[in-house]
């Protein structure tokens, strides 16, 4: 079965609707609406349903999961595609509520056919109700599709496979203090809209922005990020060649895949005279004596430029 393949499972039949003012609110939304919330998935007497109504106590069992509902418009459901292709995609926002921080995690789903972005907040603290859904939407295999008409009950259900790194997004998001639900409702208000999230730059993208952006600057001159060292043959040189070269370093804008696969524009080749000089840019922390593992964080990194001969490697 081929990896992307998105449509697993998908159901019609499904038990007589129950008493569920949850579900009959939810079906009312505009449309292009989504939320997730805990659904009985695992009743012991039908093993292959996806039972509701939903639940918004404490104690849930394993038979209860995280699901994800998406409100379409009358029919929309089964007029879609017969192998819907779902892609998702995943975020966390660190930010400010006045002083308190906060890390809300969002979920996105884009369906073939469809003219919406699904967009789902994910409150980790907000747990007065119930316990946060990260660490079991993280051991689960697929993530499951709710799709939601004018009914208070789905018409349709889509797994996916669940191929969304959880593990670093929950990391992130424990590395903020705790908040209260007062602190998170503002967020998704002043947040992005659903296209601006799906175009979101990933977290790694930023990180390795941030540590181009730093080198460049470091290069450029900005010996507040580090210190310049030389080998013997460059040390050698003229003072005047000295400068010549440093301005090429400078200068220097050629990055490629070739010689930049990281992407941090830390590291080029010169020529000056018919001779080839090499540069490279090293992350250590603050005392010089251990590697940094945080270049992007110039509190915690000095920067050592190195230039020396091709012929010296």
């Amino acid at each position: 079965m081929s990896k992307n393949k998105q449509l697993l499972n998908q159901h019609k039949q499904f038990p007589e609707p129950q008493p569920n003012n949850f579900l009959t609110i939810f079906s009312q939304f505009p449309v292009g609406t989504s939320t997730w919330n805990w659904i009985l998935t695992r009743p012991h007497s039908e093993t292959s349903q996806v039972f509701v109504p939903l639940s918004t106590g404490s104690g849930l069992t394993r038979d209860y999961e995280p699901l994800f509902l998406l409100k379409m418009s009358p029919g929309k459901s089964w007029y879609l595609e017969t192998s819907l292709k779902v892609a998702a995609k995943a975020g966390v926002f660190i930010t400010k509520v006045g002083s308190t921080s906060v890390a809300p995690l969002y979920v996105l789903f884009q369906l073939s056919g469809s003219d919406y972005i699904y967009q789902v907040w994910i409150n980790h603290y907000g747990g007065e109700l119930l316990p946060s859904p990260l660490h079991t939407l993280q051991t689960m295999p697929h993530l499951t599709l709710l799709l939601v008409e004018n009914k208070p009950q789905p018409e349709r259900v889509i797994k996916i496979e669940n191929q969304v790194d959880w593990s670093r997004l929950i990391a992130k998001i424990e590395s903020v203090p705790s908040w209260d639900s007062q602190a998170f409702n503002p967020v998704k208000i002043t947040l992005y809209s659903s296209e601006e999230l799906w175009n979101r730059t990933t977290e790694e993208q930023v990180i390795k922005i941030t540590i181009a952006k730093l080198n460049d600057r470091f290069r450029n001159g900005d010996k507040s990020l580090g210190e310049y060292k030389m080998s013997r043959q460059v040390l050698a040189l003229p003072r005047k060649k000295q400068k010549e070269l440093f301005k090429q370093i400078q200068n220097f804008s050629d990055f490629t895949y070739e010689n930049d696969p990281k992407g941090e524009h830390d590291m080029g080749q010169v020529t000056m005279d018919d001779v080839e000089y090499i540069w490279k840019i090293d992350y250590l922390d603050t005392s010089m004596i251990m590697l940094s593992d945080t270049p992007e964080d110039i509190s915690k990194t000095t920067r050592v430029l190195l230039v020396i001969r091709s012929d010296e490697c």
